[in-house]
C-alpha cells in the first residue's frame, strides 16, 4: 500500500483537512478557508484501482479534491469527516453524485476550466482526421532496405489523403459541422468552426424531437447531414453508446467524427468497424471507455489492425494547456471558498 499521510489534527467545526488525491494533473493551489483553519494534504498520484488506498487517503478528509480518482460508496468507505467533494474537471462521471447527496456532501466541479484547450485540441484532431495526418506520416516511414516509400516510388501519396471515392479532403468552408453536447466546450467549438467558414448545426438530444427544443436540429438529422461530428457529450447512463452501429450506418461516407467528450459515449467496436469498412472517412478521439488505455485489451482502437486506419488518438490530454492549469487551480480556490462561505452562512 502506498504512503498515507495522517493529518496533524482531525477535522472539527473550526478546522478542515483538505486531501488532494492527484497533483500529477493539476498542481496544488493555496486555498483560503478563513475563518476556519485547515491542513492541506496532497498526493502526486493515487491509483484509482487501489480502492483500499483511496479509502485510507480520504479517511480523515473533510474536503476531497480529485481529478480522475473515482468517488463512490466503495472508495469513500465511512469517511466520517467528509463535508465536500471538488473535482477539477468539467465532468462528474467519476463521482457518484447520488451517493454524495445521500451523505449530504455537495459536489463542485469546473465546467469552463479547460474549455479553450479542449476546443483547440478538437480542432487539431479535426485537421488530423480530415487531412489524414497520421496515415500520411506512417506512409512516409513505410520504407526499408529494399524499397523506398510510395512517395518516392509513385511520385505522390495523394491516394492516402483522398476518400474512398477518390475525392480530395474538404476545405473548411465546405464542411457541415454537427455538434453533440452544447456546453461551454461545444459553444467554443461552434465559434471556432464558424471563424473557419464552416456551417454549424447543433444536435438535440438523442430520441428528442424538434418540438423539445426548437433551437436544435433533431439528433438523427444531424448524424446524417454532418461532414464533421464533434462529440462533447458527458458520460451518463442515457449517453452511453450514443454513437453505435445504427449511427455509423447513417453517417455520410465522407464524414469524420471527433470525440473530446467522454469515452463510452461512442461504441469503440462500432467505430472500428465503420472505419475498417470505409463507411466513414476518419475519426479522432482523446478519450476511451477504459482509461488509462494501455493496449488492445483496453480498446480495439489500440489494436494492430487499427494502425492502418485514418484514426488519430491522443491520451486524454485535450485539457492540458498553460491556461488550463491556471484555471483549474483557481477553480479549486473558488470552490473551496464557495463551500466555506456557505458553511459560515449556515452557522450564523
Amino acid at each position: 500500500m502506498g504512503d498515507v499521510i495522517v493529518p496533524k489534527k482531525l477535522p472539527d467545526d473550526s478546522h478542515h483537512v483538505i486531501v488532494k488525491l492527484e497533483t500529477i494533473h493539476v498542481p496544488a493551489a493555496s486555498v483560503d478557508t478563513s475563518p476556519f483553519s485547515h491542513e492541506f494534504i496532497s498526493y502526486k498520484f493515487t491509483p484509482k484501482e487501489d480502492i483500499a488506498l483511496v479509502k485510507e487517503r480520504v479517511k480523515y478528509a473533510s474536503i476531497i479534491a480529485t481529478t480522475t480518482v473515482p468517488i463512490n460508496a466503495e472508495t469513500l468507505g465511512e469517511a466520517p469527516y467528509l463535508k465536500c467533494v471538488i473535482t477539477e474537471t468539467a465532468g462528474t462521471n467519476h463521482i457518484d453524485v447520488e451517493e454524495c447527496q445521500r451523505r449530504g456532501v455537495p459536489v463542485y466541479w469546473a465546467p469552463t476550466g479547460a474549455a479553450d484547450a479542449v476546443s483547440e485540441h478538437a480542432l487539431g484532431l479535426y485537421f488530423a482526421a480530415r487531412r489524414s495526418f497520421v496515415s500520411l506520416h506512417n506512409a512516409l516511414y513505410d520504407y526499408g532496405p529494399s524499397h523506398a516509400n510510395n512517395w518516392k516510388t509513385n511520385g505522390s501519396l495523394s491516394s492516402v489523403i483522398k476518400d474512398r471515392n477518390g475525392q480530395p479532403p474538404r476545405s473548411s468552408k465546405n464542411e457541415v459541422v454537427g455538434i453533440f453536447g452544447y456546453g461551454p466546450i461545444g459553444q467554443r467549438i461552434n465559434n471556432l468552426c464558424k471563424a473557419l467558414g464552416m456551417k454549424v448545426i447543433v444536435a438535440g438530444r438523442k430520441g428528442s424531437t424538434s418540438h423539445d427544443d426548437p433551437t436544435r436540429i433533431p439528433f438523427t438529422e444531424v448524424v446524417g447531414q454532418a461532414t464533421v461530428l464533434f462529440n462533447i457529450l458527458p458520460l451518463l447512463p442515457e449517453t452511453h453508446g450514443t454513437f453505435g452501429p445504427a449511427e455509423f450506418q447513417q453517417m455520410r461516407p465522407d464524414a469524420i467524427i471527433i470525440n473530446v467528450g467522454r469515452g463510452g459515449t461512442i461504441d469503440e467496436a462500432a467505430l472500428f468497424e465503420a472505419l475498417s469498412e470505409g463507411r466513414i472517412h476518419g475519426a479522432a478521439t482523446d478519450v476511451f471507455e477504459n482509461e488509462p488505455a494501455g493496449s488492445a485489451e483496453d480498446s480495439i482502437l489500440l489494436s494492430e489492425e487499427a494502425k492502418r486506419l485514418n484514426l488519430t488518438l491522443t491520451p486524454h490530454l485535450a485539457w492540458c494547456a498553460d491556461q488550463t492549469s491556471i484555471n483549474l487551480q483557481q477553480s479549486l480556490k473558488d470552490n473551496v471558498r464557495e463551500y466555506i462561505e456557505k458553511q459560515v452562512a449556515s452557522s450564523t
